[in-house]
């Protein structure tokens, strides 16, 4: 089964295709199907990708394409919970993973959770106590969300991508079966990888919508070009150390490329081609490409200093 590295472009050369997901199931689902055809979760969150008509689905694929790569086989819908009261550093995370007579119980509050209500797995960053120097270590497991004492209430929608829901989650003592503490550091293992793998599959997610919606309305050939250039370098990074220096420096790369693109003159043009709700969205949820933008720009200052290169 090929893993579709290569195939991440097949959209370039068919017909282009309409716009016809209308929900968050039909884009899942879409997803899947692209999963069986043999496509990696990168290339099938694209593919979907090109078919949406607004960012928030784009948004919606390539988040659990980030989950399955970092994850394979991970059971989908799944939502990574880490966020607390103080943020999702190890040191601002409360939850606690107990060890009691029948096994590991699981105790505390995640205060933003995306898709969180409509996750059939959660990822739950949690502590197992401190190490000798006062740092806590992490764990991650893996539980399906309908399991007792998990508790989850919808956030409201926030002011761009509504689609993207998140919700507040509550552990009372969720019972943690022997086989679903994930193996490793939850932290450098999981959380911290996620990172990287997110923006890679989100970045690559919002450029298939782009490039479909570029197909779609007669976008030029230049710019057309430098949005598959972008695309390609984000399908060869998808494969490299999510924690390496030089892949944050290529990433940071990436992400200046989609923002001037995404927010330049052609953009603007095709925006007179769009119908009025398209417009609409785009105005709206095109903040989206700045969300975490404060925290690529410090992870991008560490890389280049690590290895040398933080000269102006």
């Amino acid at each position: 089964m090929s893993d579709g590295r290569l195939s991440v472009l097949d959209f370039l050369s068919e017909k282009p295709a309409d716009a016809s997901w209308q929900s968050l199931p039909e884009v899942w689902d879409g997803y899947a199907s692209e999963r069986a055809r043999g496509r990696s979760p990168f290339s099938a969150a694209v593919q979907v990708a090109a078919q949406a008509n607004r960012l928030g689905h784009a948004f919606a694929v390539g988040y659990p394409a980030a989950l399955e790569q970092l994850l394979p086989g991970v059971r989908l819908p799944c939502a990574l919970c880490a966020t607390e009261a103080q943020g999702n550093s190890p040191r601002a995370i409360e939850t606690a993973l107990t060890e009691v007579s029948e096994g590991h119980r699981l105790h505390g509050d995640k205060t933003f959770v995306t898709f969180g209500t409509l996750a059939k797995t959660l990822i739950i960053v949690a502590r197992t106590g401190l190490q000798p120097d006062g740092r806590p270590n992490i764990v991650a497991v893996q539980i399906p969300a309908n399991r007792a004492g998990v508790l989850v209430e919808e956030l409201p929608p926030g002011p761009f991508v509504p689609e993207v829901v998140h919700a507040r989650l509550r552990l009372d003592g969720v019972q943690v079966l022997a086989g679903e503490r994930l193996p490793g550091d939850g932290y450098l293992r999981y959380l911290k990888p996620f990172r990287t793998i997110e923006d890679i599959h989100v970045a690559g997610s919002t450029l298939g919508y782009l490039m479909g919606w570029a197909r779609r309305v007669g976008a030029s050939g230049a710019w057309l070009s430098e949005l598959s250039a972008d695309l390609v370098a984000l399908d060869a990074l998808r494969m490299a150390e999510p924690l390496d220096p030089r892949t944050q420096i290529a990433l940071h790369g990436c992400y200046a490329r989609l923002t001037k693109l995404a927010l330049g003159n052609e953009l603007r043009r095709l925006l007179n081609s769009a119908t009025d709700a398209e417009r609409e969205r785009w105005t709206r949820d095109q903040a989206l490409l700045k969300v975490a933008s404060k925290a690529r720009e410090l992870r991008f200052a560490a890389a280049m200093k690590a290895i040398g290169l933080d000269r102006d």
